[in-house]
């Protein structure tokens, strides 16, 4: 696990202000890692540049001493059956495998007006109808604590929101 991801929240953003740690910093580590970790299939879709942007607006906003809440700057992944703008949504499932709404989903609008850092979409069983996340288009999520990712020998991570627990479970996000 990352040293940032040791630290809770307020902890995080503690070091933000202070200048010991860096929304960007934390960001490009967090989207290295999970390109390092595809084999656990949490991410559906990563959004770097997005979240590239998002981690620069936030620092800019602790330069100046400007923070807007106890999220900016911090690292999260949304599950896939959240409307994010131009961010594809598909609830894991063949049917909507091209749709990218036009809009924001309650839950995803509040968290980019707290100012947190969206990672990408997190893998879950299809339309959340399911109990491993083994029922999705892209294939099952696999568990971080499992013994061997790379054979048929991997542990579930289990309820229909497995890419989220395995992302986080990983270090790669926050929540």
């Amino acid at each position: 696990m990352r040293r940032h991801l040791q630290l809770s929240i307020k902890q995080l953003t503690a070091g933000y202000i202070n200048g010991q740690l860096s929304p960007l910093s934390v960001a490009e580590q967090a989207l290295e890692d999970a390109g390092n970790l595809k084999t656990l299939n949490a991410f559906v879709c990563v959004t770097p540049e997005q979240a590239l942007q998002q981690a620069n607006e936030s620092a800019q906003r602790y330069a100046e001493r400007q923070p807007i809440g106890d999220l900016d700057g911090v690292t999260i992944a949304i599950k896939d059956n959240f409307c994010t703008t131009k961010v594809p949504t598909t609830c894991a499932s063949r049917m909507l495998k091209d749709f990218v709404p036009p809009y924001d989903s309650t839950m995803s609008s509040r968290l980019r007006q707290a100012g947190a850092v969206l990672l990408g979409k997190t893998n879950m069983d299809q339309f959340a109808m399911g109990a491993g996340t083994v029922d999705s288009i892209y294939g099952p999520t696999k568990n971080v604590w499992s013994k061997d990712l790379s054979q048929d020998n991997w542990r579930i991570a289990g309820g229909s929101s497995g890419g989220s627990a395995s992302a986080v479970a990983a270090g790669l996000c926050y929540a």
